[in-house]
């Protein structure tokens, strides 16, 4: 009778923790000998869209390059700056050594987001600042300068995801000419030294493109791009001379190839919200579902995440004596009419343990180590039931266990902040009509 009376009080506190709309309701139950289970399955879930003040970008291996255009997110757009590091310092024959050509290639495109049924169009500029690591990083905001003038240009249609598909973009011969003369003529020993002539490159895209195209840059990773030489590349700038055999009938031919730097590489990129459903978005000033037609937002790169907070959580510990909690889902839908074939909603979805100021304190594991993702429910993002759905479970233990508030939320982003991708998606909150989240949390009481 004691327990009886206990849990109808603590409901009656949970009921009045809220207004009508958002009050805590007990759902089905199974009753047992010396306990019950019950599941509760209308706790007030927050949620809102935050903007970091910017993302690692570095360190990645990878070359975002492109532009997105719409109505959500407004425009962003993504460069990739990186130093080149010489095979060699020095030319087979310097003396007789005659200069060909320099030719970049792009390979190994593993993604793509936007329409890639139109013609992609990309410039490739010679820097004209060092890259400098900030704390041994680089970021989305990161700025370096880089010539006006354009040494080398490439239209055409991406092919992702094909192994035999490369860009093949021809650099000024001036340009190349000179480069060529510097490893000819000068001490160059050294990538420091090599630094002081060729500071790097950027591969800046058109404003007419409205997608964006990962290049991986992985020197395994080979594309054949002669049948007859059988000569094959990487993500590269490759150097074409040749010399003269001693009898001066015939020709001897090289090839030296220039490196995107692993560590001097990050991808640059912006975002302009204006007239979008984002405009007033800023990393100062995050957005309340409410204040979005009960939605939020998620888009890599720029570091738009989701925040989720359960604020009455706590309260769940007022229903027992004695608790365990069995299970914890959220469940996220994205909101039909925001996704399309060019931008579809990512997979997978990442989430984090984030502090009051959306610092990130840790990301959700399964072991302690392997890191948690989430894909979509269903196999067709285009049904009607599908759902990405998070294992709130872990989360929701170490908050009523916790000693003193900690005030922690989970972020939700489409990529793992140890990658660089473009994916974007759009949710709805508890109130959203359509596709609203839903969080159930599974309590044995005893």
């Amino acid at each position: 009778m004691y327990k009886y009376l206990l849990l109808c009080i603590s409901l009656m506190f949970l009921f009045s923790c809220e207004d009508e709309s958002n009050t805590y309701e007990v759902g089905s139950s199974w009753m047992g000998a010396q306990s019950k289970i019950v599941m509760i399955d209308t706790l007030t879930v927050k949620m809102s869209t935050i903007m970091m003040d910017s993302t690692i970008t570095s360190g990645k291996r990878v070359m975002m390059i492109g532009n997105i255009h719409d109505q959500t997110f407004g425009k962003v757009s993504s460069s990739s700056l990186f130093e080149l590091t010489p095979s060699s310092y020095s030319l087979s024959s310097p003396s007789t050594a005659v200069f060909d050509s320099l030719v970049m290639y792009l390979t190994n495109t593993d993604f793509y987001y936007g329409d890639t049924l139109k013609t992609f169009k990309l410039a490739v500029h010679p820097l004209t600042d060092r890259i400098k690591l900030d704390n041994g990083y680089l970021y989305n905001k990161s700025t370096f300068n880089y010539s006006s003038n354009s040494i080398g240009n490439a239209e055409f249609y991406p092919r992702p995801n094909t192994d035999s598909s490369y860009v093949k973009i021809k650099l000024d011969q001036s340009y190349g000419q000179t480069l060529f003369n510097t490893l000819k003529n000068s001490d160059v020993t050294n990538q420091e030294y090599f630094l002081n002539f060729y500071k790097g490159l950027a591969l800046v895209p058109s404003s007419e493109n409205n997608a964006m195209l990962r290049f991986g840059i992985n020197s395994s990773y080979l594309v054949q791009i002669n049948k007859n030489t059988k000569e094959k590349v990487s993500n590269m700038v490759r150097m074409y001379y040749h010399t003269t055999s001693q009898n001066g009938t015939e020709l001897v031919k090289y090839t030296l190839d220039l490196s995107p730097s692993p560590t001097f590489q990050y991808n640059k990129i912006s975002s302009d919200f204006t007239g979008s459903e984002l405009a007033n978005l800023t990393p100062q000033n995050s957005i309340p579902s409410t204040s979005l037609g009960n939605k939020t937002y998620l888009m890599a790169g720029i570091g738009v995440y989701t925040k989720v907070e359960i604020p009455y959580l706590k309260s769940l510990k007022n229903l027992y004596e004695n608790y365990k909690i069995i299970d914890a889902t959220l469940a996220l839908s994205p909101v039909a009419g925001y996704y399309s074939n060019n931008f579809y909603n990512p997979s997978p979805l990442y989430y984090y343990v984030g502090d009051k100021l959306n610092h990130l304190v840790s990301n959700y594991t399964s072991d302690g180590s392997t890191e948690i993702t989430t894909s979509l429910s269903e196999s067709s993002e285009f049904q009607n039931e599908h759902a990405y759905n998070f294992s709130m479970t872990t989360y929701v233990n170490s908050i009523l266990t916790e000693a003193t508030n900690s005030n922690h939320n989970t972020l939700i982003y489409p990529s793992s902040y140890a990658d660089v991708l473009c994916g974007k998606a759009v949710f709805g909150d508890a109130k959203n009509n359509t596709n609203p989240a839903k969080l159930k949390v599974y309590i044995l009481g005893y």
